[in-house]
């Protein structure tokens, strides 16, 4: 009888100082003890073993899918794929094909039918530093070495070295024009008109060869042929220095009238 006395007045003091709602009260448990109060279980005293985790206790699954790559490896998602004209334009515009070099014949074709005299001797320059050079390196070599000999005045030596390049190198074209200047130096007219010949053999437009063959002609009074062969040297360039002279002279001789 005393321990129930006991209990209602502790009940009844609880109730005056703590007053909660049926709500409140369904919610107190062990592990949610009333304010104010020390928890009923000591925070230090382990949990027993054998009960069985709150779910609140649980430890959530972190270990990711096996079939999910992770970052920076295959599978990884990269973004969309770049557009080939967006990757074209990052590596700048193309540049364009390199024209190809014009041809001897076409140099020519246009050396006919210039009119400027500008355009002219640009494109006989061109074909002159063309001719000059050939397939052999020793051939090259040896012409150039005549025409230092030529410059220094020592014809001697220009006329032992393209005699020799005329010798090693029979077609090489420029060799026998360079043996043909010598030869006519020289006053050997014969040796002249021969590699002359040879030049236009190997060369059949080469319109410097063709009109110094017409001088050579015109000088040994063949007017007919030095007539014809000038004629097609202007056919090929038309402002050879004295060339139009020589062809309203001679045509007027040959011809009886004026070019």
């Amino acid at each position: 009888m005393r321990y129930r006395l006991l209990m209602r007045k502790l009940i009844v003091a609880l109730a005056v100082v703590l007053p909660l709602s049926p709500a409140a009260w369904a919610q107190l448990t062990p592990e949610r003890p009333l304010p104010g109060l020390p928890p009923l279980l000591d925070p230090q005293e382990p949990p027993d073993s054998n009960q069985a985790p709150t779910p609140d206790q649980q430890q959530p699954d972190v270990q990711p899918p096996q079939d999910q790559a992770p970052p920076g490896q295959n599978g990884q998602n990269q973004g969309p794929p770049q557009d080939q004209g967006q990757q074209a334009t990052r590596q700048g515009p193309q540049r364009p094909v390199p024209r190809q070099p014009e041809t001897d014949e076409q140099l020519l074709a246009k050396l006919s039918v210039t009119t400027e005299q500008r355009d002219a001797r640009r494109i006989e320059r061109e074909l002159r530093a063309r001719w000059s050079h050939s397939t052999s390196p020793t051939a090259d070599l040896l012409l150039s070495r005549a025409d230092q000999a030529m410059r220094a005045h020592d014809m001697d030596t220009a006329r032992t070295i393209v005699r020799k390049l005329t010798d090693i190198e029979p077609d090489f074209a420029e060799a026998w024009h360079r043996r043909a200047t010598l030869a006519v130096e020289k006053e050997d007219f014969n040796d002249a008109i021969s590699s002359l010949r040879h030049v236009l053999k190997l060369k059949p437009k080469h319109f410097i060869a063709l009109a110094e063959l017409g001088e050579i002609l015109e000088q040994f009074g063949d007017k007919s042929t030095a007539l014809k062969v000038y004629r097609e040297a202007k056919s090929l360039d038309p402002f050879i220095d004295g060339l139009d002279d020589r062809i309203r002279a001679l045509t007027k001789d040959v011809e009886g009238q004026e070019a």
